[in-house]
């Protein structure tokens, strides 16, 4: 009898091309669903692509997104963006140009589906996890490899399941759900690892949510972040693509695990994650009140439409403080284009927010609101490393979009922030 397989192990399985070696090595030659890349990573191997005289096995399955350089602001920045445009026009491949940002965009497209193997040239590619996916990210050389062949290789990771259960509090999200994952196991505590995640919560939780903890799978050091598809799925999908996914393939119930953790989510408070880690995370009501200058609500793991939704609701009537830059960036133009049907980009300008066009901006230093060296921003963004959104000696707090939001208003974080004389 063969084993029983967790839900990595099964869609490894499915997608292997050569039997297990009888040396019992680890690795495996797998074909790949679809290839996901955008302007800044796919620029680093042209030249080596090109000099081989290599062909994209598939442009079907490649999507390529300008999310990085989107608009270019320099014009180093512009000339890595027709590079890009122009390879992936020689190699019959279509960009989503200014769309939004790569992982949102994947999310959105019917390649992303349950069961699928996706490999993507950017860290944050487990966001398709979410759905079912086997998504992971990948170096530029290793992605050169599979837009050449289709196929990769990989090392079977072990997993660790995650079992949620109890009722999300109303003031929290699954941004505080990968928060508190990241306080019990630490940056490295799922490293070359599955997150398989099995959501008995109270009610299910919803499919952003899950998405901002599939995208921050990759700060715990996961190969994967997956949520064993459910009726949450299904849904997603169904309403995505017209018709429900073809396939939902699921763990088996016996399977064996490295490590199991059931995570009751009804004791969850806001929580944030101090300077310069996403790992250094403390609740809310245990910050010391620090000013800010930046707020910024966006990013490929908190802005997305409920994200907006929640924001507005802090903000309708009130005003952003006026030391505080309030920075707003959809995922996607999708996104951007249902909030603003909603309302909610118009409650956020009224409020004083600036809304950007969709792409990664601030969130890399890129462009769109990068800190200065006095800056303090408080922020929906998956990671806070020294310099990362801007100047070596500005500070970065992670937090949910209502954290966010509330900052906003109130100038300052601090143990107070949700207590309703506040605002």
């Amino acid at each position: 009898m063969s084993a029983a397989l967790t839900l990595s192990d099964k869609i490894i399985a499915a997608h292997a091309i050569d039997p297990p070696s009888d040396d019992g090595s680890p690795f495996r030659r797998v074909r790949v669903d679809a290839v996901l890349g955008h302007d800044a990573t796919i620029a680093l191997l042209i030249d080596e692509f090109d000099r081989r005289e290599l062909a994209i096995w598939d442009p079907s399955r490649v999507l390529f997104t300008n999310d990085h350089f989107s608009p270019p602001s320099t014009v180093e920045a512009a000339e890595i963006s027709n590079a890009f445009r122009a390879f992936a026009r020689r190699h019959g491949v279509n960009v989503m140009l200014d769309r939004g940002i790569c992982h949102q965009l994947l999310v959105e497209h019917q390649l992303c589906r349950p069961g699928a193997l996706i490999v993507g040239a950017d860290s944050h590619t487990t966001t398709g996890g979410a759905l079912g996916a086997c998504a992971t990210g990948m170096g530029s050389t290793d992605v050169l490899y599979t837009l050449a062949t289709g196929t990769t290789w990989l090392r079977r990771p072990e997993t660790i399941r995650v079992r949620f259960v109890g009722t999300l509090p109303a003031g929290c999200s699954g941004r505080d759900v990968v928060l508190s994952l990241l306080s019990c196991l630490g940056e490295s505590g799922a490293q070359y690892r599955t997150l398989e995640f099995l959501d008995h919560a109270e009610p299910r939780l919803r499919q952003h949510d899950r998405f901002a903890i599939s995208n921050m799978a990759v700060e715990l050091g996961a190969k994967f972040g997956l949520f064993v598809p459910d009726e949450i799925t299904l849904q997603y999908c169904t309403q995505r693509d017209g018709r429900p996914p073809e396939d939902m393939t699921l763990p088996d119930p016996d399977a064996t695990y490295a490590q199991e953790i059931e995570f009751d989510l009804t004791s969850l408070a806001p929580l944030i994650a101090r300077p310069w880690t996403p790992g250094n995370v403390v609740p809310i009501s245990a910050l010391q009140r620090q000013a800010i200058t930046v707020a910024f609500l966006g990013s490929c793991s908190n802005g997305r439409l409920e994200d907006l939704r929640d924001a507005a609701e802090e903000v309708a009537g009130r005003t952003v403080h006026p030391d505080v830059r309030f920075i707003v960036i959809p995922a996607s133009q999708a996104i951007f284009s249902e909030a603003l049907r909603a309302g909610y980009v118009q409650t956020l300008v009224d409020a004083g927010a600036v809304v950007n066009q969709s792409s990664c901006g601030p969130c890399g230093g890129i462009d769109k609101g990068v800190l200065g060296a006095t800056d303090v921003c408080v922020s929906t963004s998956n990671r806070n490393f020294r310099g990362r959104m801007g100047h070596w000696d500005s500070r970065t707090y992670l937090a949910g979009a209502r954290t966010v939001a509330r900052a906003a208003l109130l100038g300052y974080l601090g143990p107070d922030l949700f207590e309703e004389q506040t605002l």
